[in-house]
């Protein structure tokens, strides 16, 4: 499963989110934008009681991959570190835009068709996430040799400027937009049908809210 964790439910999820920083340190820590300190933990000054984690995790409860989801009316990377990846474009902003950060994976999974089917999953999850809590777009720095890749797929992206070297990589911000066709289109593309996210832990009054994984709310599945 894909466990949701915000500041309001991390109670449940003390030990998981030990092991998901531990995990993006070392995965992460030398490779992804070294304008971002990392503390010795893993933590850096974006995961904040703001920040959106979605911890996708063995069937024994090992976190073997996350991403964080940042609010864009808020600081995050593209307004307060490389706000020259947007110049042509500009910052994107909006209560239904979230900025997606620190991805990876487990490395050290058993095999390489372990660790293909857990990226397909957490880039699975993070699509019928955002359709199901009502982010219609996301922005991230994607790799240039990724981005064709993901528009053959049929994701609608725009770039919000030119490519850059990043860490080494060239790499280009964009804007991707989220809907029904598009989750659909990455379920059929990556050979995840099953649903994955679950937020546990959501108190009365809570501003995040998952729409029900009901039948009619799933294109791909009503259409079996």
């Amino acid at each position: 499963m894909i466990e949701v964790v915000t500041s309001r439910n991390a109670g449940l999820y003390k030990d998981a989110l030990v092991d998901m920083f531990q995990l993006r340190h070392r995965i992460l820590a030398e490779n992804i934008c070294r304008d971002v300190v990392c503390a010795a933990d893993g933590r850096d000054a974006f995961d904040t009681d703001d920040a959106i984690y979605l911890l996708l995790t063995a069937d024994d409860g090992t976190v073997i991959g996350s991403h964080r989801l940042l609010p864009t009316t808020g600081p995050h990377l593209f307004s307060d570190v490389l706000p020259q990846c947007c110049d042509v474009k500009g910052v994107q902003r909006g209560a239904a835009i979230v900025e997606l950060t620190r991805t990876c994976v487990d490395e050290a999974l058993p095999d390489k068709a372990t660790m293909e089917t857990a990226r397909k999953r957490i880039m699975v999850g993070l699509f019928e996430f955002c359709l199901r809590a009502g982010y219609q777009k996301f922005t991230l720095l994607m790799p240039t040799d990724l981005l064709f890749r993901y528009l053959v797929i049929g994701l609608q992206i725009k770039p919000l400027g030119l490519p850059l070297d990043v860490d080494g990589v060239e790499q280009v911000a964009v804007i991707v937009t989220v809907d029904a066709a598009a989750f659909d289109a990455m379920r059929l593309a990556l050979g995840i049908p099953e649903r994955q996210v679950n937020y546990l832990g959501a108190l009365a009054g809570d501003p995040l809210v998952l729409a029900p994984g009901e039948r009619a709310y799933w294109p791909l599945d009503a259409a079996g």
